[in-house]
């Protein structure tokens, strides 16, 4: 049995409680995250979007335990993550891929650190390939791949790892938008397979909606969650769905929520340069 052929009610919720960030500098304190909360369910894709510099990517490093929290703490199943997981990998906008391995060491590299033998891990970056749509192109280097190929790449080198959860940072920020399109879509079918839970830090509205059963809307600084916008359109998203007065309905509810939001850390970020 394959760990996409177990119940998603193993892998346990992720529960984001009480976090809050500040840094120290010159002895000035600044709070970058206040009090955020928000669940994680199993199974479930959650986008995070809000103003620039709100703390996305800062949330997203302490839920991945990259990052410690002033005060808080981030769950799974209970226990605290206090620490990097290797049931967490990362997706980064930036291509990761490392030019000099093939597609198919790419995908293992993270089995091959943490000692998994060779053949396992090939037979399992091999399946993994076949997810993500990458059969075929084990022996090619990244080179020879499309930037939207390299991130299925960083993709699959994420799940092979079996993941409690996905993370990804604006991972198709590099790709041109019909691109990103057609990557979001192939990441829905991935998804709908696996059923990883997936927690996505993105601008784009239109992407968070397409994507997710939920949203959570980031204040601007010092930033909480906002507010949880549940999104109940049908799957797959199909055009029709994307094209549908529902669609637009779930945009311009996020947009009313974060334009003020946007505004206003504008205005700042324009008192604080003059």
């Amino acid at each position: 049995m394959t760990a996409w052929d177990r119940d998603p009610a193993a892998r346990g919720d992720v529960v984001v409680d009480e976090v809050r960030m500040t840094y120290v500098s010159e002895g000035r304190t600044t709070v970058a995250i206040e009090n955020a909360s928000g669940t994680v369910r199993k199974g479930r894709f959650v986008s995070i979007i809000g103003p620039s510099g709100c703390g996305k990517s800062t949330l997203l490093d302490i839920v991945a335990g990259l990052t410690r929290p002033t005060s808080g703490q981030v769950r799974i199943g209970g226990e605290s993550v206090t620490s990097p997981r290797r049931d967490f990998p990362m997706v980064f906008q930036d291509d990761s891929t490392l030019h000099w391995r093939t597609v198919l060491d790419n995908v293992a590299l993270g089995l091959e650190i943490a000692g998994v033998p060779k053949a396992e891990r090939r037979a399992r970056a091999r399946d993994i390939l076949g997810v993500v749509g990458l059969r075929g192109f084990e022996h090619h280097r990244p080179r020879q791949l499309s930037g939207g190929m390299r991130q299925r790449v960083a993709i699959a080198r994420a799940l092979v790892m079996e993941p409690a959860m996905l993370l990804m940072d604006e991972p198709f920020g590099a790709l041109d938008q019909q691109t990103r399109t057609l990557v979001g879509i192939e990441l829905l079918r991935i998804w709908e397979e696996t059923r990883t839970s997936v927690l996505f830090v993105t601008h784009d509205i239109r992407e968070a909606v397409t994507l997710s059963d939920e949203v959570w809307v980031m204040s601007r600084r010092p930033s909480t969650i906002l507010d949880v916008v549940h999104v109940d359109l049908p799957r797959p998203r199909d055009t029709d769905v994307l094209r549908s007065a529902q669609f637009e309905g779930y945009v311009g509810v996020l947009w009313d929520l974060i334009q003020a939001e946007v505004a206003s850390a504008m205005r700042e970020q324009e008192r604080a340069a003059s």
